[in-house]
């Protein structure tokens, strides 16, 4: 393991909580059509799962320019995000101030040994921020509201897996990342795609996946196989499922609950959000999806406010 040690300008953020209520374990499978139907804002409660109509943002904030390729976020608590992007190992602290989304700090965290790292995702654990690269590794940052320490840490995963998407798990205490590509699965389908889970406490990916993901899931919701590749993981704060988003060949966001069954999937509009690689929630149940931007435009970041509670 490799530690680097850098320096900031220490500013002030609030600390992170994460709340827990209850454990969802919905069975009843649901779509919502974003297509253009009428119907589409007319989704329902599934069981006590939280509904959200991804056609019609509550709130759209533009980026700062730093943040073309952005592509991972986190909830800090008091209005503010944290971010990434792919090309700069950079932390990305922004607030939430009316509909503006303002940069107010920001903290290398590696060397930038090549033009793009691809830096995919950020979660933070406590006071731990870890941000995940492609490649399977996990940087873990610590100290850093003051003299920032960083700690490469290997998990088991490499480049064939393509790390993209990475999140706190409450209920179980772990990290959870999520495969775009190979699954890592001795005989399974390359069509298959696996989140693990990863304790930080002893730095050890779980042998068995914490969830596996088959195109043939998504038959009995969406009526024919789905190309889903993960490409961001959350859980909701208060049923603690799984939220995932896929943006290369179909893009849209399937809900998984803790057995590992698909309990909703939702279409994308590509020209409302080309790329969407970032998602997370506050503890009130509200879900922020970061997508990159066009032609060189800095990315946006979209709330959407629940429709049940």
């Amino acid at each position: 393991m490799k530690k680097l040690i850098l320096f900031v300008i220490p500013l002030f953020f609030g600390s992170t909580f994460f709340f827990s209520c209850k454990n969802g374990n919905n069975k009843n499978p649901a779509i919502v059509d974003v297509s253009g139907s009428k119907n589409a804002a007319s989704t329902s409660k599934i069981n006590g799962a939280y509904s959200y109509n991804l056609s019609k943002p509550d709130a759209s904030f533009r980026l700062p320019d730093a943040l073309v390729e952005v592509s991972g976020n986190t909830w800090m608590g008091n209005n503010q995000i944290l971010l990434i992007e792919d090309i700069h190992p950079v932390l990305y602290f922004i607030n939430l101030n009316g509909d503006k989304a303002v940069l107010k700090k920001m903290i290398p965290f590696a060397e930038q040994e090549k033009d793009k790292v691809d830096i995919e995702d950020v979660a933070i654990m406590d006071s731990t921020v870890y941000a995940i690269w492609s490649h399977g590794v996990l940087f873990k940052i610590t100290n850093w509201n003051s003299t920032t320490s960083v700690e490469k840490i290997e998990t088991g995963l490499t480049k064939k897996n393509n790390t993209e998407g990475l999140c706190f798990d409450p209920v179980t205490k772990k990290l959870l990342i999520a495969c775009k590509d190979e699954s890592g699965i001795e005989g399974d389908k390359k069509s298959a795609k696996a989140v693990y889970s990863f304790n930080a406490e002893t730095n050890k990916l779980d042998a068995e996946p914490f969830l596996i993901i088959k195109p043939h899931d998504f038959e009995e919701i969406a009526g024919n196989k789905i190309k889903f590749n993960p490409s961001a993981i959350a859980i909701h704060p208060v049923t603690h499922e799984i939220y995932l988003l896929s943006t290369r060949d179909n893009k849209g966001m399937a809900i998984f609950n803790r057995d590992g069954k698909l309990i909703s999937y939702q279409e994308i509009d590509k020209d409302l959000m080309p790329q969407p690689e970032g998602i997370c929630f506050s503890p009130e149940g509200i879900l922020y999806i970061s997508s990159e931007g066009k032609k060189g435009d800095p990315g946006n970041l979209f709330q959407f406010n629940q429709l049940n509670k």
